[in-house]
């Protein structure tokens, strides 16, 4: 007994550590977006919902009494309401509250304190203060059995409880509190999920809110199957069941952890050396920089697809693997193998005298005859310019196409769509949402 509280100790202290670290990485990095866009102070405060919902568990497993259990849902709620806070504040600066951008702006200028992070940082706390007058009145009613629904310190302990009353009554009670709060928690989740679908935010912000509604679902639909026949179930029985409820809950928790604060971490790590590029809907006259826009080259790709426009389709694909072989040898330059492949690839599928790709009768006979040529003669040597009269040839032909690309509607809901893509980040810059790096 004494060596299993000992391992729950070093739980707690491992457990301190890992969302200790967590807190830290997250304000030291906070400057970037992947960090920033979530609302640091609002994450932190998830994360500390998420370690103290923990900690309670860990606690109860240590001293085996009923004060941790009350807490349950007041932590859960500062988790889940910091994390609804953060979804609420993106969506504030994606929605357009006036008939027009300048009437938003005017909007926008003078409620700016909507859009401000210590805002919702308020309403949260004043939540927290609600919830906590509330618990106070419960405990003063002497109703702290109230607590989570699988009741660590209750249902595998009834010899503590002698009436066989006082058990379903607990049971009842707390049974339609885990119900009613889950049901809320789902509810709010849900409508999070599709507000934010239905927007155009990157961040992995979607992924995050998705997978901790799928990760909480799971955790309340096996925590209710696991008690509905609780009553039939042997001691042992229910002390297996409290040891695999103990762990589970402790892994949702980490889960969690992950996703709402370690993956935000990775994600400032993985775009640290990327150059913040945001794509103005002034730049979609210029061919070059509106196919570097993922948007611009997909809506340009369809009006040629629908337009049965085969050679412009062709165009574009060989210019998409030439530029990926220019750019993968810009900054992989010492990389000649890769090069090598990327190479032979873009040659083998357009220009090899045994493929079937058209190329002859796409592209003028002279360029095809040079790029053979040089190729056969490179002996295995990278040749970075080997594809550049190739790349001018139907770079000049796009630029036809796009020529009737701009007189299609397609074009002007592009550009009005990319103008409210360039507002919305506008105001995320304003706002803190979105930082320079």
């Amino acid at each position: 007994m004494e060596n299993t509280v000992i391992g729950w100790w070093i739980f707690f202290v491992f457990n301190f550590i890992i969302y200790g670290l967590t807190c830290f990485m997250t304000i030291k990095r906070k400057i970037y977006t992947s960090i920033s866009i979530r609302s640091p102070t609002l994450s932190i405060i998830t994360i500390l919902g998420n370690f103290f919902l923990g900690e309670i568990i860990i606690l109860y497993k240590i001293f085996n009494i009923n004060a941790f259990s009350p807490f349950y849902f007041f932590f859960r709620t500062m988790m889940i309401i910091s994390l609804i806070l953060r979804y609420e504040r993106i969506l504030k600066c994606c929605n357009t509250y006036k008939n027009s951008e300048r009437e938003d702006e005017k909007y926008f200028t003078k409620k700016r304190y909507l859009y401000q992070e210590k805002y919702y940082f308020k309403i949260l706390m004043i939540c927290l203060i609600i919830l906590a007058v509330l618990m106070l009145i419960l405990f003063f009613i002497n109703m702290e059995n109230v607590g989570v629904f699988f009741r660590f310190n209750l249902i595998f302990n009834f010899e503590e409880i002698k009436d066989p009353n006082a058990i379903n009554n607990i049971y009842k009670m707390n049974t339609a509190l885990w119900v009613c709060w889950n049901f809320l928690e789902h509810g709010l989740l849900i409508s999070y999920i599709f507000r934010t679908f239905s927007q155009n935010i990157k961040e992995k912000i979607k992924l995050e809110i998705l997978i901790s509604f799928i990760i909480l679902y799971i955790y309340s639909l096996i925590c209710s199957f696991a008690n509905i026949n609780y009553k039939e179930y042997s001691l042992n029985k229910l002390s297996n069941l409290n040891i695999f409820l103990t762990i589970f809950s402790l892994l949702i928790n980490f889960c969690l952890l992950f996703f709402q604060g370690i993956l935000p971490i990775i994600l400032s790590y993985n775009y640290g050396t990327s150059i913040l590029y945001h794509f103005s809907p002034k730049l979609m006259g210029n061919l070059y920089l509106f196919l570097t826009n993922e948007e611009c080259y997909n809506s340009f790709y369809n009006f040629l697809k629908k337009s049965n426009n085969i050679r412009g389709l062709f165009y574009l694909k060989l210019y998409t693997y030439i530029m990926k072989y220019k750019l993968n040898f810009a900054v992989n330059i010492n990389n000649e193998i890769e090069a090598r492949n990327d190479l032979n690839e873009i040659y083998n599928l357009y220009f090899s005298e045994e493929n079937n790709s058209g190329i002859n009768n796409f592209m003028d006979q002279t360029i095809v005859n040079k790029i053979r040529k040089e190729y056969h003669e490179s002996e295995n040597r990278i040749i970075p310019e080997i594809f550049d009269h190739a790349l001018q040839f139907v770079f000049s032909e796009l630029g036809k196409a796009f020529d009737l690309f701009h007189k299609n509607t397609e074009y002007s809901d592009l550009y009005r769509k990319l103008r409210e893509y360039s507002y919305i980040h506008c105001k995320m810059c304003n706002t803190g949402l979105i930082n320079q790096i």
